[in-house]
């Protein structure tokens, strides 16, 4: 019975690699999360024209959600996809922030969009299908050990992000373009701060969610040094301050997280 458990998670294991691949691929390519990432250096990467130049920055927020944040998560669940139920669970739920957010600040967009939430339920529903240990994604057997650091720095995080989620909401309400382009700001702010939560319960995966986060803030800190001017950018100081704490947050994920599992560190509160 082992045997057959085994050969089966193994098969499973190769089906899940097949579709974390190509989603990843589709949502870097075909949803565009690396072209328009490269927008705030490189104008009209793999586009038949470039991006009006307002729109710049919004396109580096959605390189920074669908590209880095999503697409690359799955990609680095390729290797050791099982020791990483906390990368995927950050996946659902991020794709679900997404969606939310475009259905409550944008209604008559997401009604025009419908084909996107049944898009984004088939690929969610085949990863959760896939997983081998599906339980553990939502239901995890592994006690939190809340890491007081990164907790605090989440905090610190949502704190900075909040103007930016703010200016997003309104943005998008008085946006008449049919675009989810000051929302898309928002989702961003949402999934970093929900992202940054499942760090700190250091659980399994949590050491590279943690990484991807402050790759996405380094981004996020780099694009607004290139495009300060531009609508929804943090500016220079935003962009230098995201930077540094991009840095930082990685120091302590490396210090504090150990690969692969959860380990109890003094300031950790057990749960």
């Amino acid at each position: 019975m082992k045997t057959d458990n085994s050969t089966n998670k193994s098969w499973l294991g190769v089906v899940y690699r097949f579709f974390a691949i190509v989603f990843a691929a589709a949502g870097l390519i075909m949803l565009q999360g690396l072209s328009e990432g490269l927008e705030p250096w490189v104008r009209g990467f793999m586009a038949s024209s470039p991006l009006p130049d307002e729109l710049r920055f919004h396109a580096a927020s959605h390189g920074a959600l669908i590209g880095i944040l999503f697409s690359v998560s799955l990609l680095a669940m390729l290797r050791a996809p099982l020791s990483k139920p906390l990368v995927l669970r950050f996946y659902v739920i991020g794709h679900l922030i997404f969606l939310g957010t475009l259905l409550l600040t944008d209604p008559a967009l997401a009604k025009q969009s419908f084909f996107v939430f049944i898009l984004f339920a088939v690929v969610l529903g085949i990863l959760f299908a896939a997983y081998p240990k599906r339980r553990d994604i939502f239901r995890p057997r592994e006690p939190k050990a809340m890491n007081r650091t990164l907790l605090a720095m989440t905090g610190v995080a949502l704190l900075g992000l909040l103007p930016f989620m703010i200016n997003g909401v309104t943005g998008q309400i008085g946006d008449n373009d049919m675009q989810f382009r000051w929302g898309e700001g928002t989702a961003l702010g949402l999934a970093l701060v929900y992202a940054g939560y499942l760090t700190a319960t250091s659980r399994t995966g949590a050491r590279t969610l943690g990484i991807l986060q402050g790759a996405t803030y380094v981004y996020m800190g780099a694009a607004s040094i290139t495009l300060p001017e531009h609508p929804g950018s943090w500016g220079l100081l935003g962009g230098a301050a995201a930077i540094a704490y991009g840095l930082v947050y990685v120091v302590v994920v490396l210090r504090q997280l150990a690969p692969g599992t959860s380990v109890a560190r003094p300031n950790a509160i057990q749960s």
